[in-house]
């Protein structure tokens, strides 16, 4: 009876409706983006590998070709055919996305999730080109669904929520709604389920389509960011609900929502932020540009050094070793040497990003913004901790890389159509079982106490 009332009395407050709809249209927008750019990037990888397969296809018709000729076969050449495959852009060790790509695509591809693997440095001469992009959306970060999702879930409830009690306050007819329904608590928690229920209902729908549209999603995926939503849509009930319990105007009411709104939302995860950057503080950019250029500047100098120690300590290419050199046998060796100095530097910057990741994530439930996107980075599997792993795994397969390419190149041997198959090939050892995020058990802890707090505090709903 108090349901159908209350649901009633939701039903005919035009604002009600009116904001409801534009969440669902916004979010249904948000989740047709997010699903298709999420399909759109792993068919970019396929993409990308099939090109590679092409390349290694079409190497190896030239060196069956190669074999079959009466010419005799030139070593400079055979050389070159392998240093240019293992230089080649499409030689690219991807990091796999996981089930919930959909919910963090564009952070995903903001992150670098393809390496390529050279005989030559990535970090220097192999970069990449990337497109020009705007410096301040970068710095806004990218509008993901979940970042959506995060940031317009509490604004549909505060809507939805901030005249439940004080507007009816205001219109002089609480206390008859008081005294009509002899449980003032009860009828404010159906309320708040009905509005809460609403949002989320919308958000579960705009979940199922995203899913739908990322062609490798999965249903547990799916499942354990619903579980997610719903602690979050608990989380900001419970606190809204407690705002409820305030002595003040509709109009003071709202502001204090948004208040808590603005600090939970931007305040608390700066603030957390900066406290993780003092405990693991990034490494100086400039410095480490610096060390870069000093460490190519040496190689450079020393570039004839170390072609002749490569050769010493490989004595299988002695018969070669005295042969005048060019290029690329004079830089393979410049690139490897720069390497043992850069890369460690390098990987400086994803090791702190990970230490402060993990400081986040263990403070998370200071914010339930900021734990729903430490969640969904994990479903998408672009999580700090998970990248180091990636930068490990793609470092370690790049010696491999080396190791078998550039015997080949300095001896001046080249490759066969048999070496083709014995290629290594990128992989990362990990459980890709999506798990539950530890973020989630601290927004249900903030939603206890919210509740906690509106429950020892009910009895001033009772206040005209």
């Amino acid at each position: 009876m108090m349901l159908a009332a209350e649901l009633r009395r939701f039903c005919r407050h035009r604002v009600n409706l009116w904001v409801l709809a534009a969440f669902a249209v916004v979010v249904t927008l948000g989740a047709l983006a997010s699903g298709l750019a999420a399909t759109e990037h792993r068919r970019a990888v396929v993409a990308q590998q099939e090109r590679w397969a092409a390349e290694v296809a079409a190497t190896r018709v030239a060196l069956l070709l190669e074999g079959l000729s009466d010419i005799p076969a030139d070593g400079a050449k055979r050389a070159m055919t392998a240093f240019s495959l293992g230089r080649h852009d499409d030689a690219v060790a991807h990091l796999p996305a996981r089930e919930g790509l959909a919910l963090s695509v564009r952070q995903f591809d903001r992150l670098s999730p393809e390496l390529r693997v050279s005989v030559e440095s990535r970090h220097s001469d192999a970069r990449k080109n990337d497109v020009l992009t705007n410096p301040l959306l970068d710095g806004m970060g990218a509008l993901d669904f979940a970042t959506l999702i995060a940031l317009l879930l509490p604004l549909a409830l505060i809507g939805l929520i901030f005249g439940l009690v004080h507007e009816d306050r205001e219109q002089g007819i609480w206390r008859l709604v008081c005294v009509q329904s002899g449980k003032v608590g009860a009828l404010v928690l159906i309320g708040l389920a009905i509005r809460a229920a609403s949002v989320a209902a919308i958000v579960a729908a705009g979940s199922v389509l995203v899913f739908a549209l990322d062609s490798g999603s999965s249903l547990h995926a799916l499942f354990t960011w619903l579980a997610v939503v719903l602690a979050y849509t608990l989380c900001w009930t419970a606190w809204l609900a407690a705002c409820l319990l305030l002595p003040v105007s509709s109009g003071t009411s709202t502001l204090a929502m948004l208040g808590l709104w603005l600090m939970l939302t931007f305040a608390v995860p700066g603030v957390l932020a900066s406290v993780a950057d003092r405990q693991s503080p990034m490494p100086s950019r400039l410095d480490a540009i610096f060390q870069m250029r000093e460490a190519q500047q040496q190689a450079e100098v020393d570039m004839d050094a170390l072609v002749a120690e490569w050769y010493r300590q490989h004595p299988e290419a002695a018969e070669v070793a005295s042969r005048p050199h060019t290029w690329p046998m004079t830089f393979v060796p410049r690139f490897l040497a720069q390497d043992r100095q850069v890369r460690p530097l390098m990987r400086q910057f994803d090791a702190a990003r990970a230490r402060q990741v993990d400081m986040l994530e263990s403070h998370a439930w200071l914010s339930p913004p900021l734990a729903m996107l430490l969640a969904a980075d994990r479903l998408a599997g672009i999580d700090a901790p998970r990248y180091l792993r990636y930068v490990d795994a793609v470092n370690a397969f790049e010696d491999e890389w080396r190791g078998f390419l550039v015997p080949r190149i300095m001896a001046y041997r080249g490759l066969d159509a048999a070496d083709l198959d014995r290629l290594p090939v990128f992989g990362l050892a990990e459980d890709d079982t999506v798990r539950w995020p530890p973020s989630l058990w601290g927004m249900l802890a903030v939603a206890l106490a919210g509740w906690a707090i509106f429950g020892v505090g009910r009895r001033a709903l009772g206040r005209p």
